[in-house]
């Protein structure tokens, strides 16, 4: 089957189509190829002589019936040029319409977050509390986990509605060994209403007097850990597994939970907490601009959390060595931090992102914004980000640049977009007024314009846009200024995750809108583009593919074979193909079988964009146990050269 691209491509003078497509065919059947050859000249009509077939071209497809491991030295040499050769008698494939593509992955009602276990299964969880399991494919019929949203039964007991219920989950680093996952979710924890609390009344629950922090028997925000597949089935959470490693945080106005958790490359867990919404103490005027609560050292509201995999408090913590424990309290009765404070002076960091190009740690931090302006912050151990006397770089409810109220100290934000009718910078999208989910682009996964650079979405205006992220230019003092926009119909995203897509990777969405879906963007042609001219081409791409997977540089790598408009020279194709055949990365290994060579999956891809496919794309190529398919090869081709 053609792709539009294949049907729309002007076509070429019949005789070399016809005899490009003859010798191809001829080859990969591995017959006796000049009888194979005169055969199928025969039959379509050609008047295609053998004698005009150059003898580079002649060495390619006899080298190719008996084995590239056959060929000698002085032969294997000659390939590139006996590819070019071939390359004159058949039509160049040029693919249309590349870029991002968007498709659905899975119809799951109100989904908060995502997280892949290191066997690619999908965990997906919604607000009103399942944990749902995506396995080769297939949605599970059956969640992992429900959680109970009555006042009365078995634990855990969810607080849902509004914006409680369960918010984040992350995933062990040492899953295989452990099982381990970890969930944040607003816990009923024996309150008979959901939200509404005074935090600091007098609470009968623990005889705990009026004026101090006390979060027993009122509703609280919780991080707790659970073994996935204890019950013998490997997509079962047994509730007795929790394990509770955060507690009691304040959760008073139902909203601005934030909820968020990820490990970092350190492998501690971090949390986002946000201010509540409403102040726990029940300060006046207590709500939305006038709330407090994140200026607040001793109480766990409005910061970023830091702890070990098993609760426990790193001694490299900002405030590890002055703060007070807060971990299952919630707060302490002092005024200095608590230790498990890893930033704070944040409003409602709703979703933050790690940065896996960084060599340690590097932490995005998207704070949704009160009533004028959305921003995000780049993580520093110990920071202040300055809420509620900020509003991003600006005072509390202004519009003035500058903020003449920051505390001594204060963090400003790496970027900001306003709200209503104002675009956000560098783009025509507006009434963007709430920023949630976040990701930084992995280099060199999507075409070289995406390095270094950070994906947000906003829930209200339905857009992903990205700015850049490098921390050479982009600081606190010198923060991003413009954005361009990357999807302007995403919809309502409330997160984002890179994860396994085909034999690569892809972004993961979940949104709230269409009933509730989970959704994936890969970019279609960003592999097998290698010269960086935004064409996939056989007779450019192809060749230097194969040329750089046997070994060529320099001059040798590029003559001839450069599209119109290439980006790279090449170094930078050399650096490119290297990048993705090295084992960290294995694009390239198109067979599956843990290695990327020139005579398996670079003839694979060659002979794809040559316009092969079924049996005569893969015949005479081994394929690796993942992929031992000719259709599955092609379709995994077809997403990086459509």
């Amino acid at each position: 089957m053609q792709t539009a691209a294949q049907s729309e491509r002007p076509r070429q003078p019949q005789r070399d189509t016809t005899f490009g497509t003859i010798m191809m065919q001829a080859w990969m059947h591995k017959t006796t190829w000049n009888e194979r050859l005169r055969g199928r000249i025969a039959a379509s009509g050609s008047t295609c002589d053998l004698s005009r077939l150059p003898c580079p071209a002649r060495l390619l497809l006899d080298c190719a019936r008996h084995s590239f491991a056959r060929c000698r030295k002085r032969e294997r040499r000659l390939i590139p040029v006996a590819v070019a050769a071939l390359l004159a008698f058949s039509a160049p494939f040029s693919a249309s319409g590349q870029g991002l593509v968007d498709q659905p992955v899975a119809s799951v009602g109100a989904p908060t977050a995502t997280a892949f276990t290191p066997d690619g299964r999908l965990l997906i969880i919604t607000q009103s509390g399942t944990v749902r399991v995506m396995q080769a494919g297939s949605l599970l019929a059956t969640p992992a986990l429900t959680f109970n949203t009555s006042a009365t039964g078995a634990e855990p007991k969810l607080c849902f509605g509004g914006e409680m219920g369960l918010l984040g989950i992350a995933v062990d680093p040492d899953f295989v060994a452990s099982k381990h996952i970890y969930l944040f979710y607003t816990a009923r924890n024996g309150a008979a209403a959901c939200g509404g609390h005074n935090y600091t009344a007098a609470n009968p629950v623990d005889g705990t007097p009026a004026g101090t922090y006390s979060g027993a028997g009122r509703t609280a925000n919780r991080v707790s850990r659970f073994t996935l597949g204890v019950t013998g089935d490997p997509n079962v959470i047994d509730p007795a597994s929790e394990v509770v490693l955060v507690d009691r945080m304040p959760a008073r106005g139902t909203n601005h939970n934030a909820g968020d958790i990820q490990f970092g490359k350190d492998g501690h867990l971090y949390i986002a907490i946000g201010d509540g919404g409403t102040d726990y103490a029940g300060a006046s005027p207590g709500s939305a601009g006038g709330n407090d609560a994140a200026r607040d050292r001793n109480v766990l509201t409005g910061k970023i959390l830091r702890i070990a995999k098993d609760g426990s408090i790193p001694p490299d913590n900002p405030f590890a060595a002055t703060g007070a424990d807060c971990r299952l309290t919630g707060g302490h009765a002092g005024s200095g931090h608590c230790r498990e404070t890893w930033a704070w002076g944040l409003r409602n960091p709703f979703r933050f992102a790690t940065d896996e190009n960084a060599t340690g740690v590097r932490l995005y931090i998207n704070d949704v914004g009160q009533g004028l302006w959305e921003e995000v912050n780049e993580g520093v151990p110990g920071a202040d980000y300055g809420w509620n006397a900020c509003e991003g770089r600006h005072d509390n409810g202004s519009t003035a640049p500058g903020c003449a109220a920051a505390p001594p100290g204060s963090v400003l934000p790496v970027f900001e977009y306003p709200h209503g009718g104002s675009p956000v910078p560098g783009t025509s999208l507006t009434g963007c007024n709430s920023i949630t989910a976040g990701a930084f682009v992995p280099r060199g996964l999507w075409t070289p314009a995406f390095d270094g650079r950070y994906l947000i979405a906003d829930f209200v205006c339905g857009a992903i846009f990205s700015i850049d992220s490098d921390p050479a230019t982009v600081t606190p003092a010198t923060p991003a200024v413009t954005a361009q926009t990357v999807l302007s119909s995403a919809g309502s995203v409330t997160s984002m995750t890179w994860g396994p897509f085909g034999y690569g990777r892809g972004l993961y969405y979940t949104r709230y809108n269409a009933g509730g879906q989970v959704r994936v963007l890969y970019f279609d042609s960003a592999l097998l583009d290698i010269d960086g001219n935004g064409v996939v081409e056989a007779a450019t791409d192809g060749v230097l593919l194969l040329r750089a997977l046997f070994g060529l540089r320099g001059a040798a790598l590029v003559a001839g074979a450069l599209g119109s408009g290439a980006t790279r020279d090449a170094d930078a194709i050399a650096g490119y193909v290297t990048a993705r055949s090295a084992g960290a990365d294995p694009a390239f290994d198109v067979n599956g079988d843990g290695r990327v060579d020139a005579t398996t999956d670079g003839l694979l891809a060659f002979r794809h964009l040559l316009g092969l496919s079924g049996s005569a794309l893969v015949t005479g190529v081994p394929l690796g146990s993942s992929r031992p398919t000719a259709a599955e090869v092609r379709r995994y081709l077809q997403t990086r050269s459509p």
